[in-house]
């Protein structure tokens, strides 16, 4: 007989195994195909493409195992799992982001075979966007862990917070997938990868714009303040 414990957990248990599972599959599928797009099929160097930049972008998606670890806590309760993703208040944003996705293997696909333009193909701007992945992939590790620390203690007596990167922005994880969006076009020296950042970016406004009026729903004055003294993404800028 189940004990009161396990049947408790045993659901939630279930949809947090479900989803990690789900993009655990989706990631390393994702993977593989930025391998193939750059793979030279009809040349005895295959995988002359799969340089020090292509592959340490590759390397360097460290953000895809800390969404990983992200959404295996979130998600161990369906309901925070569905309001720290957004799907309470912008439930299209997963369509766009799996839309995007393939899109980006275009510019894998540019860098490995097209070469559209190539004025854009700077080594050192390269190694830059390296060096903002990595910077972009420690932000997300600690904007997550202020993240996780508020969601998994639930939706009652939720608070603003405060602390931690939530100090330099209002939106700590859209800032992080900006500095990847930079990273990806400065290394893959793709024009598709900057037109994809402008798509991207358009995206993270509107989910911006669709996230501060629930979070003013739900925290009222106390919103107002923290957003007057705290800039929504970029310091200085916005």
């Amino acid at each position: 007989m189940a004990t009161p414990n396990s049947a408790a957990s045993t659901p939630s248990a279930n949809y947090g195994r479900k989803a990690q599972l789900t993009f655990t599959i989706f990631a390393l599928a994702y993977i593989a195909a930025m391998l193939l797009c750059l793979r030279q099929w009809h040349s005895p160097q295959a995988w002359s493409r799969l340089d020090r930049f292509s592959g340490g972008y590759i390397l360097s998606i460290l953000w895809l195992l800390a969404s990983l670890r992200f959404m295996r806590m979130a998600s161990s309760n369906k309901e925070s799992g569905r309001e720290l993703a957004g799907q309470t208040f912008h439930p299209e944003l997963f369509r766009w982001i799996k839309i995007l996705a393939v899109c980006d293997l275009l510019a894998f696909v540019d860098y490995g075979h097209w070469h559209l333009c190539r004025a854009v193909e700077n080594p050192a701007l390269q190694t830059l966007g390296l060096v903002i992945s990595v910077g972009g992939c420690l932000w997300l590790l600690w904007a997550d862990y202020f993240l996780l620390v508020h969601f998994c203690a639930g939706l009652t007596n939720r608070k603003i917070i405060e602390s931690g990167p939530c100090r330099v922005v209002r939106h700590p994880r859209y800032l992080a997938l900006t500095i990847s969006r930079v990273a990806f076009a400065l290394i893959l020296a793709s024009i598709i990868a900057w037109l994809l950042f402008a798509f991207w970016m358009s995206i993270i406004l509107r989910r911006i714009h669709r996230e501060e009026p629930h979070l003013r729903k739900i925290f009222g004055t106390q919103y107002e303040a923290y957003a007057k003294r705290t800039p929504r993404l970029i310091p200085g800028i916005y």
